[in-house]
């Protein structure tokens, strides 16, 4: 099994290598947190005090900088992939092999962040230069960080997995992957931190996985969470990955006894 899995990832980290110029690119695309930077910033400099609800400019720069480099690690696109699969018949050589598709595609976006993560440091380091920002110095953070990182990863992959697998019973299932954006993007602290939301939309969004998967992470790099946080984040996202898991499997048998692609 180790050697399976060594094999499986370096192949797709060969095959990710080869688009690098195109992961710059769709790193530098993702600046719907660094546009959320400026605006908040100027809101701060111009509200009394310096300050909005307890943050500076300086503050939202880091918080900011850091949702956006906590999004590179949760980028997902398994869901266009398997809509195209589905759609035009290629998911059937798939099938003759004895692997599950989902690791195969769970390698290659592993193999992603290996490949995105020298230049996302140095765009890192660039913002952070330019903006201001300061993250925090307590060094425990940064592991807690990232083991909510990755199980935010495993959980966004999983339930985008079984919305792309809707395509064997709709035209196009990347229209549920764009309302799923939608809720991951504003409960995730995408636009603002959650705590700038209504308390009855925060009392909801805590049972949902989207501020742990985002937010959390980014205000532990921000130092305005504690390991308590963490630990109650990391259970809420273990528990949505156990729920993804088996919503996963029962939508992928479901959709193979209706698969009728020609050679499936």
């Amino acid at each position: 099994m180790i050697r399976k899995t060594r094999v499986l990832f370096a192949t797709r980290f060969a095959e990710m290598a080869e688009y690098r110029a195109e992961v710059i690119i769709w790193m530098l695309s993702g600046t719907i947190s660094l546009v959320m930077m400026l605006v908040w910033m100027a809101q701060a400099a111009a509200a009394p005090g310096g300050q909005i609800r307890g943050y500076d400019g300086s503050e939202f720069a880091t918080y900011f900088l850091s949702v956006w480099l906590v999004g590179q690690l949760l980028v997902v696109w398994v869901g266009w992939e398997l809509d195209f699969m589905i759609r035009q018949g290629t998911l059937s050589p798939k099938l003759l092999r004895p692997l599950d598709p989902m690791w195969v595609e769970y390698a290659a976006h592993v193999a992603e962040r290996f490949v995105r993560i020298g230049p996302m440091l140095v765009l890192l380091v660039i913002f952070s230069f330019l903006s201001g920002a300061s993250f925090t110095r307590d060094l425990w953070a940064y592991p807690v960080a990232l083991g909510l990182c990755i199980l935010g990863f495993t959980c966004r992959f999983l339930y985008e997995y079984a919305l792309g697998l809707l395509a064997f019973w709709t035209e196009s299932s990347t229209a549920f992957s764009e309302v799923a954006w939608l809720l991951y993007a504003a409960l995730g602290g995408l636009f603002a931190p959650l705590t700038f939301y209504p308390q009855w939309v925060q009392n909801i969004a805590v049972w949902t996985p989207f501020p742990y998967m985002l937010g959390l992470p980014a205000q532990l790099l921000a130092g305005k969470a504690t390991l308590a946080q963490a630990g109650f984040g990391a259970l809420i996202l273990f528990g949505w990955v156990v729920v993804f898991w088996f919503a996963r499997l029962l939508v992928w048998r479901l959709g193979l006894k209706k698969y009728g692609a020609v050679g499936a």
